[in-house]
């Protein structure tokens, strides 16, 4: 029997159970960045603060970066399908609570439980995608898992808006139910599970506790911080402090019981393979570039050209639908171009696309964003197929689910402090510029004194000669503010694109195994 059930798994199409496996990861990618767009909404339901509805999103990734860590060992535990079982029936219990829910603190607690489920969904498609393809289709495998990983977090905003506008917030959790309730057959019928019935029983089970405690201590403090932090202007905060200290403190017993413990959750020793250690590496900074691109851009043309969120994520929309097509097109020229020198050419293009935002200016047409914005997309698409693909080729069979999980660990710490790095960024840096150009603003300033007067002669036709001279002051610091939020912006683009060619130096250390001479 059990014969049988290997041999119709070893004759199952590849394609369709990447596409049953990679649904889940789909929409839990789509959930994580859906929410971004309706926190006004949800604001304005509960009576609450945009920092109080902040916390809505930071919990579904606080929960969902918990699990990430201790994906491989639950795996090896109970199977893939049963871990995958439990996600979706937590991610759609989450999200049933989501809606049900009348109070904003329960609303949390909901997508805490919807993020539990959503942690081990994106390393589980990583995982199936590397084992049901076969090596030489290990690109063309990573480049289906970039369209979950990559497509998802930038659909997210533009799927969540639509059903916000058009029905109510609530569509936005409502649309998660019905598919994780399909995703649930479709995987018991076309997944398949090395898993077999009673290992759990012949395997004795070593709950990790005190490693467990110090992955949620330490994620859930680092989080709170590049949650808060800016809120609180950061160290100047004494509970910001101790918590930073707590995570920092938490990590490094982490780091130390896991590596000496006899059975740990999470096999770190995995970041001693070289190819692993330094494609995760690069391919965190890519998901940098990912979410600090699609937090910056929309601020960017909101703030600076005044556009409507609706008109903002049209300009992003573009860069997903780029990413989709280029995700599937360079899984099949990694088939044929080193991928190195793919990686390699995919950094070139997103220093280029991001260097072109800092050219930007106030009279921007929306053409002008479109276009880095594809360009970006075919940049990250190209890069980030063949460096996925690097980054699990030397290792064993065996590893590939701690690997799977501690990759998707690492990108997730990164990401969410490269993304309230940016925010506190563009706040820091524009109060920097702030105070070189105020020194304009000085009556010893001709320039400065000829645009007051005739801006005062304007305003003095409706207005009172005082409110007239208040009126042309308040215009003029106005600008001021605007030139160096501005001024900002063009700042952190172009460390953004100096950082794209910085990075390229790494892929050098990434070895590529020779390929076995063919022999009769």
């Amino acid at each position: 029997m059990q014969n049988t059930t290997a041999k119709a798994q070893g004759c199952m199409n590849p394609y369709l159970t990447a596409f049953v496996i990679l649904l889940p990861g789909f929409i839990s990618l789509v959930a994580s960045s859906a929410t971004n767009t309706c926190q006004n909404h949800i604001a304005g339901y509960f009576a609450a603060t945009p920092y109080e509805t902040n916390s809505v999103i930071t919990a579904y990734m606080i929960a969902g970066g918990v699990t990430l860590p201790v994906f491989g060992w639950v795996v090896n535990i109970f199977g893939k399908k049963n871990v995958a079982y439990f996600s979706l029936i937590m991610f759609a219990l989450g999200a049933l609570m989501c809606i049900l829910v009348r109070d904003l603190y329960l609303l949390i607690i909901a997508r805490v439980i919807q993020g539990v489920g959503s942690g081990c969904l994106l390393p589980l498609s990583q995982q199936v995608l590397l084992e049901v393809f076969p090596p030489e289709k290990k690109s063309v495998a990573m480049g289906l898992f970039g369209f979950a990983a990559m497509f998802a977090p930038l659909a997210g905003p533009a799927i969540g808006g639509y059903l916000t506008d058009n029905y109510s917030w609530q569509w936005v959790f409502i649309i998660n139910i019905p598919l994780s309730i399909i995703s649930i057959p479709l995987i018991k019928y076309f997944v398949p599970d090395s898993h077999k019935k009673g290992d759990s029983k012949k395997k004795e089970i070593h709950v990790d506790i005190p490693g467990l405690m110090g992955i949620i201590i330490g994620m859930g403090c680092l989080q709170m911080v590049l949650d808060k932090g800016e809120q609180y202007n950061w160290f100047d905060t004494p509970w910001i402090y101790w918590c930073t200290m707590a995570s920092v403190v938490a990590f490094v017993f982490f780091y130390v019981w896991e590596l000496e413990y006899k059975h740990p959750i999470v096999k770190i020793r995995v970041f001693k393979n070289v190819n692993f250690l330094v494609g995760t590496t690069i391919s965190a900074f890519i998901n940098i570039l990912l979410y600090s691109t699609l937090l910056l851009i929309p601020m960017f043309v909101q703030n600076i050209l005044g556009y409507s969120p609706s008109l903002a994520g049209l300009t992003v929309l573009p860069r997903a639908i780029a990413c989709l097509i280029g995700l599937f097109v360079f899984g099949e020229v990694a088939r044929y171009v080193e991928n190195r020198l793919l990686t390699v050419i995919g950094f070139l293009i997103l220093s280029y696309s991001v260097f072109m935002f800092s050219s930007l200016n106030s009279e921007a047409s929306m053409a002008s964003v479109i276009i880095p914005n594809i360009i970006l997309g075919i940049g990250i698409s190209c890069a980030f197929v063949p460096i996925t693909a690097l980054s699990f080729l030397t290792l064993k069979k065996d590893m590939v689910a701690d690997a799977a999980g501690m990759h998707a660990f690492f990108k997730n710490i990164v990401t969410a402090g490269s993304t309230a790095l940016s925010s506190t960024f563009i706040t820091r840096v524009s109060e920097v510029h702030q105070n070189y150009l105020v020194e304009n603003l000085s009556r010893f300033n001709l320039t400065f004194q000829n645009h007051l007067a005739v801006l005062q002669s304007k305003f003095s036709i409706y207005f009172s000669p005082y409110m007239a001279a208040k009126k042309a002051n308040g215009f003029l610091y106005k600008e001021m503010i605007y030139q160096s939020k501005m001024s900002a912006f063009y700042d952190i683009f172009q460390l953004l694109s100096l950082l794209c060619l910085l990075i390229i130096p790494l892929i050098l250390f990434i070895r590529v195994p020779k390929k076995p001479s063919k022999t009769n």
